[in-house]
């Protein structure tokens, strides 16, 4: 049995790396950035977080169309990363200038990048591999602990950078983790595989011409809907329900084996966006959390607070190989657990995170702060519950949806992003006290009693997705030997 990857997953790995030091850089200090130099309140820092979130999410929808139909996954790949590194460069530009719009066109330019070259990676990388091969589910999981080691060092040493040198210095850090990547691409594309129909034809100067201009009206537009939250989130519930009547327009095209899995890989989206709506807290609620309520100081070691979202990441890097050790020998001897059981799984483990959180309050100190301890447990058992979820969601995608759409099912995958990180704006903006002002003391009993919210709500989801697994484990199963079938009479 194969047991070496193809060149073709090292070279994404080291482009996913610089992209996560990039991205995650941005993600760990701009609800901070926004509340601290732009003077914007906590709850709306949090929707615009969200709403920047979302519009990169959900424009891996016509990433992935542009990967399967018009330009081809490697050529939407390069110019992802290019865009990025644009949109990190022009904010950082607005931090040297104190020209605050050009945040904004920032974000916007970011967000657009994210959304034409991220769904590039997993279709690239599922191509790399034969059909069923056993090395997928460790494939994505390695690529998944890769992209964590870059965000562990991004969320550690942005904020950092930030308040010791200056907010620039952390933005030009995720400008030159693109260019690396661009750079990357163009001294090794030919050894990248192809990936879809559309890599092996020429585009046409008009098509290119078209794609820029789309590309420039998309950057405009994200950049105004991130000035105007309400808007986007309309447009947000709009693009959604449009990719929802599209999937089911694609199923209808597909034999019933097919679409069994299907309505299975679709019942895992639903349950996934209740995960993205958790995950959302670690860069608002929780990251908050530990600024008004942990000693930010490890065995007498001085942290920045903001950085305790470094171990979120770090959790993911320790447990990311172990888990892709068991997947393989587990997946050889025909025991391993079956996605609907590790999403359900998952979803439980998260509710026992937010417990965990919500059980701090009653450890505080006389002046209402909390060992370290209160923000690294949570962050582990959340860790655990990602690496089923989202880590392997991608796996999920690859084995339930038709190899001829999986760049827009990868996109579609992405929407469930972009709801969740609406929706997980608007739930973390429950945490805030507004306008009051809190003792840690105050503090800590009101995020402990959200986080035992969550926890409930988290509990009650992973039940329902207890009682679906084996339903949906029988779909599985069923179309399985039907497809069985289908070959021998096609033989």
């Amino acid at each position: 049995m194969k047991k070496r990857h193809p060149l073709t997953f090292y070279i994404l790995c080291s482009c996913q790396f610089w992209w996560a030091l990039s991205f995650y850089s941005l993600w760990a200090i701009l609800p901070v950035f926004l509340g601290e130099e732009l003077g914007i309140d906590q709850k709306t820092s949090f929707a615009t977080f969200g709403a920047f979130a979302a519009l990169g999410a959900a424009m891996l929808f016509v990433g992935g169309w542009l990967a399967d139909k018009v330009l081809g996954a490697k050529r939407t790949l390069a110019w992802g990363f290019f865009f990025q590194g644009l949109g990190y460069f022009i904010i950082a530009y607005s931090a040297v200038t104190a020209q605050p719009h050009f945040v904004f066109i920032g974000l916007g330019t970011v967000a657009v990048g994210r959304g034409i070259g991220s769904v590039a990676p997993p279709t690239i990388i599922a191509a790399s591999y034969d059909k069923n091969d056993p090395r997928l589910d460790g494939a994505y999981t390695l690529f998944y602990m890769v992209n964590n080691i870059g965000a562990f060092l991004a969320q550690l040493g942005a904020p950092i950078m930030a308040y010791s040198i200056g907010w620039t210095s952390a933005f030009i850090l995720s400008a030159v983790g693109m260019t690396v990547n661009v750079v990357t691409y163009l001294l090794l594309n030919k050894k990248i595989k192809q990936a879809t129909e559309a890599d092996k034809r020429a585009v046409p100067f008009k098509t290119n011409s078209l794609f820029l201009s789309g590309a420039l009206l998309a950057v405009a537009a994200a950049s105004y809907l991130l000035t105007n939250l309400p808007l986007a989130q309309f447009v947000l519930a709009i693009a959604a329900l449009t990719i929802l009547f599209l999937i089911t327009k694609e199923m209808k095209k597909e034999k019933p084996t097919s679409r069994k899995r299907m309505v299975v890989g679709l019942v895992l989206m639903g349950q996934a966006l209740a995960f993205f709506i958790l995950y959302n807290q670690m860069p608002t609620s929780l990251n908050f959390f530990a600024i008004n309520n942990i000693v930010p100081e490890v065995f007498g070691i001085a942290v920045n607070p903001v950085s305790y979202q470094s171990l979120n990441p770090m959790w993911v890097i320790f447990l990311s190989p172990i888990l892709a050790h068991i997947y393989t020998t587990l997946g050889e001897k025909g025991k391993d657990l079956s996605m609907p059981g590790k999403f359900a799984l998952g979803m439980l483990i998260c509710a026992a995170a937010f417990a965990c959180a919500g059980f701090s309050q009653y450890f505080g100190d006389e002046k209402g702060m909390l060992n370290p301890f209160w923000i690294a447990a949570p962050h582990f058992l959340f860790a655990i519950g990602e690496l089923l979820i989202s880590a392997l969601g991608l796996s999920a995608i690859a084995k339930l949806f038709p190899s001829r759409i999986r760049g827009f099912i990868y996109g579609a995958w992405n929407m469930t992003l972009a709801i969740a990180s609406v929706a997980g704006a608007w739930v973390a903006g429950l945490s805030s006290s507004g306008e009051v002002e809190m003792t840690p003391v105050e503090s800590l009993v009101s995020y402990g009693n959200y986080f035992f919210a969550l926890a409930v709500a988290s509990t009650i989801v992973g039940i329902v997705c207890v009682i679906l697994a084996p339903r949906l484990n029988k779909l599985i199963e069923s179309d399985t030997e039907e497809q069985q079938k289908e070959d021998l009479q096609t033989a």
